[in-house]
């Protein structure tokens, strides 16, 4: 879904109440990070973005510790460098590190908004992130498949539920942790997902076996969620540990959860169904993205191609016995004149 903000050109005044708090103007007690990025950069977040969330933990996990109880006009383009050089150390992937810089710059651009940064001089700005190598995209096998699916049937854990479903349906994770029993259609056959990742609702077929595992799924009474959290009134978190520990068991070490969508996909382009097909059960909004998996074609495509030349290549018995080359010999082709 399309993010809006404000204009970014003006500039904005600090809610009432923090302005003697935090305002440069008033010289009283400049705002800390912290202060800021609770008081004004997460209501901010929560009106323009889904996935602030993602970005309040961020900041609470890996900003806090290292410029929190900061001035965002006293933090350095160098701090911030140097910083930025030590996440790999903690075990974080390039592209995760680049996430946790992105939030930092949205919250330094923000500031200087609001006018406690100097205008031009974020400290991020500026600040490179880490180049990201293309990894190879990783798909199950249909012999792996079937193994992790006779993982799956052994255990009593909603977990697994979840991750049968993400495997027979090709939905994103949130997509299922996160569904309602009112938003299952049984006699359409259809999970329901208001609002997906392009912001519009989602309609996700469901086979005889994903049918299955929602029927086998015990609904809690007053619970409006196919697998309920740890927390009352909310959906089941996350998966991973489990995740984790079943694929390690079964030797998929390096599969990840999402790599159950490409498998899902590669599945349907090798069984013969068209990119158009897999856009629509993805619900990918653009047809681009799909084109990842043109090349998961090639068996069906060789398939084609060989029916072609088995129709083509009748078997002759008299061309078998009596090999002849062409043109005959003696013969001038080309030439429209007969033979004297």
């Amino acid at each position: 879904m399309a993010q809006h903000s404000p204009p970014a050109s003006s500039a904005c005044p600090l809610p009432k109440g923090l302005q003697e708090h935090g305002s440069t103007r008033g010289k009283v007690r400049p705002m800390t990070l912290d202060a800021f990025v609770e008081a004004v950069y997460l209501p901010h977040a929560r009106q323009y973005k889904k996935s602030w969330a993602v970005d309040e933990r961020i900041a609470r996990q890996y900003l806090s510790s290292s410029f929190g109880r900061l001035c965002p006009a006293d933090i350095s383009r160098k701090a911030v460098e140097t910083w930025l050089q030590t996440l790999p150390a903690q075990g974080l992937a390039p592209a995760t590190c680049n996430r946790i810089l992105y939030v930092f710059k949205s919250i330094c651009t923000l500031a200087v908004r609001y006018e406690l940064i100097p205008s031009g001089l974020s400290p991020c700005a500026g600040v490179t992130a880490f180049k990201i190598r293309t990894l190879r995209e990783r798909y199950l096998t249909d012999q792996q498949a079937q193994r992790l699916m006779d993982a799956l049937d052994r255990s009593p854990r909603q977990e697994a539920k979840a991750i049968k479903l993400l495997l027979l349906t090709g939905a994103r994770k949130n997509e299922i942790l996160k569904a309602q029993w009112g938003h299952i259609q049984c006699e359409q056959r259809l999970l329901i997902v208001p609002e997906s990742k392009s912001g519009k609702p989602r309609h996700i077929p469901l086979s005889d076996e994903a049918l299955a595992v929602i029927r086998s799924i015990p609904r809690v009474p007053g619970c409006p969620w196919l697998f309920p959290g740890r927390s009352a009134g909310k959906p089941l978190a996350d998966i991973y540990q489990f995740w984790n520990t079943l694929r390690r068991t079964l030797g998929l070490h390096d599969i990840r959860i999402h790599d159950l969508r490409h498998t899902f996909a590669s599945m349907l382009v090798n069984t013969g169904h068209t990119l158009y097909a897999v856009q629509r059960l993805l619900g990918h909004s653009d047809p681009r993205t799909t084109m990842r998996y043109s090349h998961l074609g090639q068996t069906t495509l060789l398939a084609a191609a060989q029916s072609v030349g088995s129709r083509l290549a009748r078997p002759r018995q008299d061309a078998q016995t009596s090999p002849q080359t062409w043109p005959p010999h003696g013969s001038r082709t080309g030439s429209s004149r007969a033979s004297p």
